[in-house]
């Protein structure tokens, strides 16, 4: 049997233990569902949306902090939820919360600590380049995309403790396995989160690098994928290959600005905000 063929056995094993109870997929943190549901009914106060983020203190002070930066900040100093909320925002705050009450899942999942937080700094790296490659474009939504380029990996999550349950699998063919099979799985959960399709769909096809949609303008798909070329180079490692090819997303995304990495200071600062106790 070869690895495709073992990976989509893998993947119906993985479907089936779902469906059994044996592997359970991680819920949403409860503050994003009710967030959500707040800024999306379209009567919300910011008197509730305040009151519903004050009721994780962590999420709170880190979305004072963040709203606090220079990045956020317009010229007025923050100390409270409720300046933050005005200042941002109903959107913007969804989005931050979101992020936010991931990053914490994500810093509560079990494995190797220092692959773990290398993960959610690269999620965190990527993110930073969705928003700013989504900014050049009108059409697109940047903190939709931001989102997108944070839960692109998430599927390698629940799979790493899918794969650490086979013991017939060596070492090197989980990361083989994983690299494969995270797209599909990140897609899964996302469909299970009931998250937008378009994060759905960065999440199921940003591996797919020499995808092109057949439209000159770039989509949310060809954000992320740019953007993960541009975090991981392909100078060596995992997208070497792309070295001197034509990649039509960094075509589309990259046409008619500065090519150099982009916004490097924000993306420090953000990681630094975001991941810091």
């Amino acid at each position: 049997m070869d690895m495709k063929q073992r990976a989509r056995e893998l993947l119906r094993r993985l479907e089936a233990a779902i469906a059994a109870n044996q592997l359970v997929l991680p819920s949403l943190p409860e503050v994003v569902i009710r967030v959500r549901a707040l800024t999306e009914s379209g009567n919300c106060s910011v008197e509730e949306l305040e009151r519903e983020i004050s009721r994780d203190p962590a999420i709170a002070a880190r979305l004072v902090k963040v709203a606090n930066s220079s990045i956020m900040r317009r010229g007025v100093p923050v100390s409270s939820v409720r300046q933050a909320i005005v200042l941002l925002g109903f959107r913007l705050v969804r989005s931050m919360v979101t992020q936010l009450a991931l990053l914490q899942t994500m810093g509560r999942a079990g494995g190797d600590p220092g692959r773990l937080r290398g993960f959610v700094e690269g999620g965190l790296h990527i993110s930073a380049l969705c928003r700013d490659l989504a900014e050049s474009f009108p059409y697109l939504d940047a903190e939709l995309a931001a989102l997108g380029g944070l839960l692109h990996d998430i599927g390698k999550l629940p799979l790493r403790e899918f794969l650490r349950q086979q013991p017939e699998l060596s070492g090197i063919e989980r990361l083989r396995f994983e690299l494969m099979l995270h797209p599909l799985v990140g897609a899964m959960l996302l469909r299970h989160w009931d998250m937008p399709e378009d994060l759905i769909q960065m999440a199921r096809w940003h591996e797919t690098v020499l995808r092109d949609s057949g439209r000159p303008l770039p989509d949310y798909v060809d954000v992320v994928i740019a953007a993960n070329l541009m975090h991981y180079g392909t100078q060596e490692g995992r997208y070497a290959r792309y070295a001197g090819v034509s990649v039509p997303a960094l075509d589309k995304c990259l046409t008619g600005r500065n090519q150099d990495e982009p916004s490097l200071h924000v993306r420090r600062e953000l990681v630094q905000l975001m991941t810091s106790e």
